[in-house]
């Protein structure tokens, strides 16, 4: 039944999808704020995080279709609405959710470099986002890692391929720093350049979090090692883009690991890759029966993890 739905990609598949994570949403709301602080807060904030949550969701379908990182269903949507779910403390930190809207602008650019058309210009749009997610961000330079990695596998590093993402990642700093320069605000300017981080993984030893952690590295740890042979079997982009996912889970996880404080939001950055990677596997499964089995499970266990 689930894969007789979610099978397809159409209108209807992503409206209903959108319904379960306002679900997801408004169950949260009410799990972690009294009614009065609710209203306090306004319905204004919690319709503009939605209108993030709209641009976050348009940008992960636009990279999903337009790079045929999928096939034709809404798998890969599902999954990515399900880990919101999976880990509720994710849905809340606005300025995470933005950064993360930057980081999927910035990932459209990175695998559309797979088509020869316009590749200078995506270069410099990669360096120019991530740019951009620096300036809010310092530790997510580390995604710089996907640009050279995208252009080894699908163009050519040469000097000038190494030069113009750099060139674009100047621009917006150098933006930024006569800002600073004009207010003489330069010291938080360079502020962002002295890396320094607490590697205290305290928060991810509660239970509400090391159950899904673990529930969900599992899984995806044995979907990569069941897919990653016949996906090197197969030559051509198909293969390029499946390493290039691998790189961003592990720049994600790196990132993860070097936020400074850890309040569970960061594991945002790691669901793109994920969802990828779990649709992939579910798609290449031969029998039914067993898309079904991952789909119900993941399913029930985002609500159980929701309420409990």
């Amino acid at each position: 039944m689930l894969t007789n739905f979610f099978g397809k990609s159409n209108p209807v598949n992503l409206i209903i999808t959108f319904v379960l994570f306002l679900g997801f949403y408004s169950t949260t709301v009410f799990s972690h704020f009294t009614l009065d602080e609710i209203v306090l807060q306004g319905a204004l904030m919690h319709l503009s995080n939605l209108g993030l949550y709209v641009l976050l969701f348009f940008f992960f379908n636009f990279i999903l279709a337009k790079n045929k990182l999928t096939l034709y269903n809404s798998y890969g949507f599902l999954f990515f609405v399900i880990l919101f779910g999976i880990f509720p403390f994710t849905i809340f930190n606005r300025y995470e959710l933005f950064i993360n809207v930057v980081l999927l602008i910035f990932l459209r650019r990175v695998f559309s470099l797979r088509t020869p058309k316009a590749t200078f210009k995506k270069m410099f749009d990669s360096g120019f986002w991530l740019s951009i997610s620096f300036i809010f961000n310092p530790f997510t330079l580390v995604f710089g890692i996907l640009i050279y990695t995208s252009i080894a596998l699908f163009q050519k590093l040469t000097l000038k391929t190494l030069l113009i993402p750099m060139v674009g990642f100047l621009v917006p700093l150098f933006c930024y720093f006569t800002y600073c320069f004009w207010y003489d605000e330069v010291d938080s300017f360079w502020g962002m350049f002295l890396w320094y981080t607490q590697y205290n993984f305290q928060f991810y030893t509660r239970t509400e979090v090391l159950a899904p952690l673990i529930f969900v590295g599992l899984i995806v740890a044995i979907s990569i090692a069941l897919k990653t042979p016949k996906v090197f079997l197969i030559s051509g982009n198909y293969r390029k883009f499946w390493i290039l996912t691998l790189v961003s889970l592990l720049v994600s996880v790196l990132l993860i690991a070097i936020t400074k404080n850890k309040t569970g939001s960061e594991l945002m950055y790691a669901f793109f890759p994920l969802s990828v990677i779990l649709t992939n596997w579910v798609e290449g499964m031969s029998k039914r029966f067993f898309q079904e089995l991952v789909l119900a499970i993941f399913l029930i266990a985002s609500i159980v993890l929701l309420i409990i």
